[in-house]
């Protein structure tokens, strides 16, 4: 039987226990990423069978709704076998009236008052060993990564939370996606949770000695997630995150199953993610909206 818990209610150990047991365990499910990512937040969870959903909630006019923190791409449910997502949909508590969120599954079952939207994700398998997986990189890729050599990028370098994150939210990029002061608090927040715990690394590349490209990584049950990167105009000239994605992909090739690139649905971003062999995942945007007809309207 599937149980709503408030946060206070949420036994860490045990909800980090059933993550790590699931089949589609995930670093975006553990307790520590959504402390950091959405504090406060609320779950479903089914002990019978292991399934759990947190629930990231925010209230505004004295609506509660959920939504979809910055940084994390999903929101399960985490199974330690196939799970029905649309289960867990159809029992959230009325007292949420409204939610845009993602769930890591192809398909869900019908729910009242929801509708599904499909998205691509990226993920590059690095089992095969690094000589196979450079084979598929694309012709586009391969030049660019000649490129980056003949100008000299330096890297991928270790880089800390604190660096990262600067390079970042200091980006044209950042201002031109619109990301917030409050996001931006949420990426510092991961960011350093996931370096305190272990679970995080950064990594920049260099152009003469300045930093062009830098990024945010995660690493979980032999999956590394590229959580957060971009370059500058400087590195976007000498393809520095060509370089320094290949660069994390060779360090991972012999300790990790796949990379995660967390993204794709952009046609640009996916023919950039798939230029290093990524193939496309399919997940759900799960929309509800129960709020009464008029307002419904509105809403929309």
């Amino acid at each position: 039987m599937i149980r709503y818990l408030t946060h206070d209610q949420i036994d860490k150990a045990q909800w980090d226990a059933r993550c790590a047991a699931a089949t589609n365990a995930h670093w975006y499910g553990l307790s520590g990423t959504l402390d950091a990512a959405t504090p406060g937040w609320n779950a479903l969870v089914d002990e019978g069978s292991g399934e759990q959903m947190p629930l990231p909630w925010r209230g505004k006019w004295g609506v509660k709704y959920l939504y979809q923190p910055f940084m994390v791409q999903h929101v399960g449910p985490w199974s330690p076998g196939l799970c029905d997502a649309g289960r867990f949909l159809a029992v959230i508590p009325r007292i949420y009236r409204i939610a845009d969120i993602y769930i890591g599954h192809a398909s869900a079952t019908a729910a009242p008052n929801v509708k599904y939207e499909e998205r691509r994700n990226h993920v590059v398998d690095l089992r095969p060993g690094l000589e196979v997986i450079r084979g598929g990189y694309s012709t586009n890729h391969r030049r660019s990564l000649r490129k980056a050599e003949r100008c000299g990028v330096e890297g991928p370098l270790p880089a800390s939370a604190e660096t990262i994150g600067g390079f970042l939210e200091r980006a044209v990029q950042f201002r031109e996606w619109g990301v917030n002061p409050a996001q931006i608090s949420t990426m510092h927040r991961i960011l350093k949770t996931s370096e305190r715990d272990g679970s995080g690394f950064g990594r920049m590349a260099m152009h003469l000695g300045v930093p062009v490209a830098a990024a945010w990584f995660v690493s979980f049950q032999g999956t590394v997630v590229f959580l957060k990167g971009l370059a500058n105009a400087k590195g976007r000239e000498v393809s520095a995150l060509h370089a320094l994605i290949d660069g994390t992909i060779a360090e991972c090739a012999g300790t990790h199953r796949q990379m995660d690139l967390a993204g794709g649905n952009d046609a640009d971003l996916a023919r950039f993610y798939s230029g290093f062999g990524g193939a496309p995942v399919v997940y759900l945007r799960v929309l509800m909206n129960r709020l009464p007809p008029i307002l419904r309207k509105l809403k929309q």
